[in-house]
């Protein structure tokens, strides 16, 4: 039987999850941003300010942006969570985004954690990431904590640090959950501070039923979406043990799986692979695709025991 695990069939909408305005330390006014990201092809962002209590870079009330919606560009309350804890930051506090926040969420007390910050904003509703794990050197017991607190994703690419400081990847620490048992979902972000400097580098095309903020936050929840960097997932299709991948022209069609189980295929503008998972010892699959430009998108992870017992 053919299982669609995603299709870009009904359109997708592409949003930054990730990004700053002068409600905290951004260059752009919130108005500014909705701008830039709109003429740059984009149909929603997020403006997730810090919400902390460091006034160098941080401010203690929420961004809410929505007056700027229009009917074909949506802004979803957001917030870049920090609390005090974590290990290897400079400033010892934790870096967690979160998506579709209530607008009175407030700001951390000295005394919570990191993964208590987690549960709060899963219970108001939000799409939970842990930001930049290779920026700032989370550990594992850090990630796992974060992870059984909720937590729905991991920034597998953010922008910001590629631009500044090279340390852009989470592909290492979703891996490691996802080998754990973790079903976190990928995405990329820019963490824009200087648009359009550090903007326009990272995002998700989400499937989501329309444009607006609680639609698109129930797609990300359940993984209705892909992270890129420029080219795009088509369609995931699963025939009995055969996968079916169609892409926009990549070079490269890489499926990874437990441990370092990995299948491969490559070429010039190819747009489709199959690979066979009848004999993968795997409890779960995700899909790297590069174009010739070593541009990289992410499809989200799948486990085969969702569909086994069906």
């Amino acid at each position: 039987m053919a299982r669609t695990l995603f299709t870009a069939a009904g359109g997708t909408f592409r949003g930054n999850l990730h990004g700053h305005s002068t409600h905290s330390d951004g260059s752009s006014t919130s108005a500014e941003a909705v701008r830039l990201y709109k003429d740059a092809g984009y149909e929603f962002t997020c403006l997730s300010d810090h919400l902390w209590t460091d006034r160098r870079y941080a401010s203690e009330t929420m961004n809410d942006a929505t007056a700027l919606d229009q009917d074909d560009f949506i802004t979803v309350i957001s917030a870049e969570l920090h609390c005090l804890g974590k290990a290897y930051d400079q400033d010892g506090v934790w870096h967690i985004v979160a998506n579709g926040l209530p607008a009175d969420f407030r700001v951390a007390s000295n005394t919570e954690t990191g993964p208590d910050l987690v549960r709060r904003a899963v219970d108001a509703g939000a799409y939970v990431t842990i930001a930049h794990p290779e920026w700032y050197s989370m550990t594992t017991e850090e990630a796992v904590s974060l992870a059984e607190a909720g937590a729905h994703g991991v920034e597998v690419y953010n922008h910001s640090c590629f631009v500044g400081s090279a340390r852009s990847s989470g592909i290492a620490t979703v891996d490691q959950l996802l080998n754990d048992g973790y079903r976190m979902s990928l995405t990329a972000t820019d963490d824009s501070h200087q648009i359009p400097h550090d903007a326009f580098g990272g995002w998700v095309e989400v499937a989501a039923a329309s444009l607006t903020s609680d639609a698109i936050v129930a797609a990300l929840k359940a993984g209705d979406f892909y992270a890129s960097t420029g080219p795009d997932f088509l369609s995931i299709i699963l025939d009995d043990d055969q996968l079916h991948i169609t892409t926009t022209p990549v070079s490269q069609i890489i499926l990874s799986a437990k441990g370092h189980l990995a299948l491969s295929a490559a070429g010039d503008g190819m747009t489709e692979a199959n690979f066979d998972l009848g004999n993968l010892d795997t409890d779960f699959f995700r899909l790297t695709i590069t174009d010739a430009n070593r541009q990289t998108a992410w499809s989200n992870a799948y486990w085969l025991e969702d569909w086994k017992q069906q």
